[in-house]
This record gives structure tokens, sequence and C-alpha cells, in this order.
């Protein structure tokens, strides 16, 4: 079924599925390597618990798995503050920026993303166009995809260009702290548990009873 109707269609109607193909392959390979890049710089940033419990581990000032965690959590905060106040003083700037616009021009619903008056003009960007493909008659049809936006630089969008990138940028800075907080504190629940579990594993008390007569065997011939 699928055959004949791929073959009954236009070359326009191929090209359109062609691209849209290409474009839902390049969204995941970009997705893929944005989550690849997110998982490196978790990984990267769960080590650092073990530098934040090293020194009360080691030194036994902590010996206990209870406060351990404790001590983690408030550390791994107190990192987590340090790193994500940065991105959440750009968004602010950016929030100060559009309030700013919109007061000057009185235009509260702007968009600094708009591709008219915004950020979005920078880029190019695509839109249906509400017609379609072929005939009422055809089985299968297709919404027009037309060109919406190309590069260009518009002045009233001094706003969206300053905004534009604050967001973006803390935006994306921010969910990176929050990936490395949870990674944090995913590792330091992980080493809790190794290093104050008290495990059977491989236990036997036969050979544990063994081993405590022939050391007491050993000193009594010693003595």
């Amino acid at each position: 079924m699928f055959i004949p109707t791929l073959v009954s269609l236009s070359d326009n109607d191929k090209r359109l599925i062609f691209s849209a193909l290409l474009i839902v392959i390049i969204l995941l390979v970009v997705i893929a390597l944005l989550g690849y890049v997110l998982v490196r710089v978790m990984k990267w940033q769960s080590k650092k618990m073990d530098t934040l419990i090293h020194d009360v581990v080691v030194n036994k000032i902590i010996t206990d798995r209870k406060h351990l965690i404790r001590y983690g959590r408030v550390k791994n905060w107190a990192l987590f503050f340090k790193q994500a106040y940065i991105p959440i003083l750009i968004a602010i700037v950016g929030l100060i920026i559009v309030i700013i616009h919109n007061a000057v021009y009185n235009y509260w619903s702007y968009n600094p993303f708009s591709t008219y008056d915004g950020f979005g003009t920078l880029f190019w960007t695509w839109k249906f166009s509400g017609n379609f493909t072929g005939t009422d008659y055809d089985l299968v049809r297709f919404q027009v995809i037309v060109l919406d936006n190309t590069p260009h630089m518009v002045a009233s969008a001094w706003a969206g260009y300053i905004a534009g990138p604050c967001f973006v940028i803390g935006g994306a800075w921010y969910i990176v702290a929050v990936s490395s907080l949870l990674a944090r504190t995913v590792l330091l629940y992980k080493r809790s548990k190794e290093i104050f579990e008290k495990s059977l594993a491989g236990y036997n008390q036969s050979e544990a009873d063994n081993k405590t007569e022939e050391v007491s065997s050993d000193n009594t011939t010693t003595n």
C-alpha cells in the first residue's frame, strides 16, 4: 500500500518528504550530541562530590552515613548556588531589558524571540503556509512549508538582540548547574553506601570461628 502511494506522489511531494526526514535526522543528531555533552558534564561534576567529602571521611570526622549525607547536602547546595547565581543574573538582565522595552513602547505582549522584531530575525525560519499540495482527490497531501524569515537586523529588535542571548545562555547554564547538582547528589548517596554499608557477602561463620581459634592457639603457644 505504501509503495504505490509513494510512486503516485509528485516530485514536489517527494522533495517535501525528503526534507522533513532530513530535518528529523538533523534534530535527532543535535539532541544526541547535546545529551552526550550533558552526560559528560554531569559525570565530571559528580566527581566534585568526592572532593567535598574527602577530608571529613579520611580524617574520620564523620563516622556514620546519616551525618555524611547531611554534610554532603550542605556542601552540594553551596556549590550549586555558587554555580547558578551567574546564569540567574544573566537571565535577570535579559528580563530587565524586556521590561524597559515594554515600558518605553507600551508593548507588553512583546516576544523577544520574534522573527519580526526580536532575536529570531537573525535566523532562518520556516512556517506552514496553509496551502496543500495536490488536489482534494489525492490520497496523500502535505501542507506547503515556506520560508518565513532570512537573517536580517531590525532597529526595533534591539531588546531581543540583548535579551534573547541572555535567556538562552542563562537558561542553558542554569540547566547544566541543576544537572550537576543532581549528579553530585546521586554520587553522594552512592559513596555513603559504599563507605558505611555493612555487608555479609562472602562471610562464613565457620571460617571466622576457625580463624579465631587459630589466633588463640598461636597466642597460647607463644606465651
